[in-house]
């Protein structure tokens, strides 16, 4: 790997020990304990550069000279090196030696080297003869060499040294394989609650609870509904509020006595509850309501029966704020919020709601959550600034933002314990990755990075798919990847775009994508998958999910000064036209391959959205069913709620990740649908060839025995961290 210096053939190599592996350079060996690991010698080459350099951000670049130096190789010899380390260490969860998506790997493992002692020659050292001197002189002189050298020598040292931040104290609080999130204390900080779920933002879970430092966890609820933000503890520390979404209604906070017991609806239309002040009959709180324009949410107080209703903040219409957080005076509030495309950087506002306030913590960033030391002297955001979520703060009121927490696991959720001298967020990492399905079984296609949304080509030959990278406009972008299912190899498209959405036109030949460039802005794009011609944007407007259709079209969803509207232009970028609008919030579309309808969410001024086929050329909309859905699109991106096959032989409906494929007669894009839509997955299932693809969240291909899915593996666990 690299050349040794002068005389050093005959000096021992160092060993290296980690956890309880030891690596023997001068032997060539991996021990674990006292047993030999196997390892080919270009693994064992790889693994030495790792522990070498652990710590350290090792560039592939870099690996692959060093291990392979002056000889062209391919991805695939270092990725069968990764997979012998991997599995020669047990580290299926990539924990050990974890891969930075675009730049690297890290080996995180606490490494140490013994002393060496170097062999003296043999034989005495010849003595020459000198003039006699008087020895005091002598040694006078010796003494002040030594020195003055030693300490030239300590100046240079310490001058070269980096400035080393204060290390953070970690303790962990909870040891769940899975995971563990969205912490809160209580008043007392005695009592740890979270949420047991994959899901950061919002998703299926369990609310648990701990008695610190010790005690065990216990699970106060058992139920199938998705959980959404932190619990929040009541002023006395008895009960435990969250929001939860029950079936075809909204999010409404429900409370659980921390003791244990039935948890009971609390609020309706109410998210990210807490309480302002305890009263003597009824309390004030601080949530998110929707307002019912659109997906609009905005934070407003009012008493637990909702008297003294108003105000606090008003987002623009395709705003929604979703975490708050009061400051111990009671005069500001620190807000989370997002648009259509991502989070945004924390909000300070005043309390009275006097005025919309001004964004705070670091910019361009994504703040999810935020909070107040206990003095009010700082604020304190789990934000993602283009490297991942790590927690930043901000001296009160317009401090330079400082970051905390840095590395290659993420911090998000946040709360401070009462007396200011830590907080508690969950702390891990996930890893997603993309799978393929067909006549011959399930095949694994990625097996590094965040894999997600793929796509089979319309002839069942290729798997695209995106790998997702950091950044800090919008909430999922990645690199266009392609795999050939026969060779198994891997191509990267478009290095040069970073991608929201895309598509592939029913030919294979040409692809329609979302850019998500480093403004916010995501315009429409058009490139020839040949790269025989250069991409061109076609739209300025924002824009999602595009659809080829028929007569040279591409059909997407799209906004105009805060309006959604389904759009469709030309292949060359000419014929812009606006389709259809709606209201509501949700992202849910789809664009028939004849281009004759779209399928958009129905205005409904509800809280969960229908789905509606609308005619392009005219006609009335035609409710299609009521809650098939799509998932969270905030952290992950599933299978669209309505879709076609690229040949229009097949309709496929998602209800809850479950999806149906429906075959269609010829000429017709839709079955026969009842008056008042499809109510449930039984009716749908109830259709002449209807079939469930065995596969939650699969990604349909041609047809329905030709699919891809994603496999998302999440660890994160309850942390306290001292404050710096």
């Amino acid at each position: 790997m690299s050349s040794a210096g002068p005389g050093s053939a005959d000096r021992p190599r160092p060993k290296y020990s980690f956890g309880d592996f030891t690596l023997d350079l001068d032997r060539g060996t991996l021990a674990r304990g006292d047993e030999e690991v196997l390892l080919r010698p270009k693994s064992f080459e790889v693994l030495t550069y790792f522990v070498q350099h652990h710590g350290r951000l090792v560039t592939k670049a870099a690996l692959i000279e060093a291990v392979w130096p002056d000889t062209a190789v391919g991805d695939n010899s270092l990725s069968q090196c990764l997979f012998d380390i991997r599995r020669a260490l047990g580290d299926d969860s990539q924990q050990l030696i974890r891969t930075v998506p675009r730049r690297g790997y890290l080996f995180t493992a606490s490494v140490t080297t013994p002393l060496l002692e170097f062999p003296r020659e043999p034989g005495p050292l010849p003595v020459q003869p000198c003039p006699s001197v008087d020895r005091k002189l002598i040694v006078a002189a010796a003494l002040m060499s030594v020195a003055l050298t030693a300490g030239s020598a300590l100046v240079v040292w310490r001058l070269r040294q980096p400035a080393v931040p204060a290390r953070l104290e970690y303790t962990q609080l909870t040891n769940f394989a899975d995971s563990a999130t969205s912490p809160a204390l209580s008043p007392d900080g005695r009592v740890l609650a979270f949420i047991r779920s994959d899901y950061t933002f919002g998703g299926p879970g369990q609310i648990y609870v701990k008695l610190l430092p010790d005690g065990d966890p216990v699970q106060l609820t058992h139920d199938d509904l998705v959980k959404r933000g932190s619990p929040k503890f009541s002023p006395d520390g008895a009960r435990i509020a969250y929001a939860a979404l029950k079936p075809r209604s909204g999010f409404d906070t429900w409370v659980v006595p921390v003791i244990g017991g039935q948890p009971r609806p609390f609020l309706s239309n109410a998210s990210g509850l807490a309480w302002v002040e305890a009263g003597p009959r009824q309390s004030r709180l601080l949530f998110s309501e929707l307002t019912g324009r659109s997906g609009q949410m905005a934070i407003v107080a009012s008493t637990e029966s909702r008297t003294k209703h108003r105000i606090v903040y008003m987002p623009p219409e395709t705003g929604m704020a979703h975490r708050s957080s009061l400051s111990p005076d009671r005069k500001w509030v620190l807000l989370a919020e997002m648009d259509r495309n991502s989070w945004l950087p924390c909000r300070l506002t005043p309390f009275d709601g006097s005025s919309s306030g001004r964004p705070v913590g670091p910019a361009p960033a994504q703040c999810t959550d935020a909070a107040w030391s206990p003095d009010g002297k700082w604020m304190y955001f789990s934000t993602n600034t283009g490297s991942g979520y790590h927690i930043w703060r901000q001296r009160f009121p317009d401090g330079a933002p400082e970051q905390i927490t840095s590395g290659v696991t993420q911090e998000e959720g946040i709360d401070l314990a009462p007396d200011g001298r830590s907080f508690v967020t969950s702390i891990g990492a996930s890893q997603s990755t993309v799978w393929f399905h067909d006549s011959r079984g399930d095949r694994q296609i990625t097996s590094e990075g965040y894999g997600l949304l793929p796509s089979v080509s319309p002839d069942g030959r290729k798997l695209y798919y995106l790998l997702r990278t950091a950044g800090a406009h919008h909430f999922v972008s990645g690199e266009l990847w392609v795999a050939d299912l026969e060779s198994g190899q891997h191509q990267h498209l478009l290095a040069d775009f970073q991608m929201r959405d895309y598509a592939i036109s029913a030919d294979g030949k040409r692809l329609a994508f979302v850019v998500s460039d480093d403004t916010g802005r995501a315009p429409l794009w058009l490139a020839a998958l040949d790269s025989r011609s250069e991409p061109r944007q076609i739209t300025t407007n924002d824009a999602w999910k595009p659809y080829f259709t028929a007569g040279g079209y591409v059909v997407f969803a799209g906004e105009e000064k805060g309006a959604k509207f389904a759009y469709r232009v030309k292949e060359d970028g000419s014929d812009l036209q606006k389709l259809v609008r709606t209201d509501a919030a949700s992202s849910l579309f789809s664009a028939s391959p004849d281009g004759k309808c779209v399928v958009m969410a129905g205005s409904t001024g509800e809280t969960v959205w229908p789905a509606m086929v609308y005619p392009i050329g005219g006609g009335s909309a035609m409710l299609l069913c009521r809650t098939c859905t799509e998932f969270n699109a905030v952290e992950r991106r599933g299978p669209p709620a309505v879709s076609w096959s690229p040949d229009g032989k097949f309709l496929y409906v998602n209800f809850q990740e479950s999806i149906y494929s429906i075959p269609l007669p010829p000429g017709q894009m839709l079955p026969p649908i009842p008056g008042s839509g499809f109510r449930s997955k039984e009716e749908v299932a109830a259709l002449p060839g209807a079939r469930l693809i065995p596969e939650q969240g699969a990604f349909p291909g041609p047809n329905p025995s030709v699919y891809a899915f994603t496999k998302v593996a999440t660890h994160r666990n309850i942390y306290r961290v001292a404050v710096p």
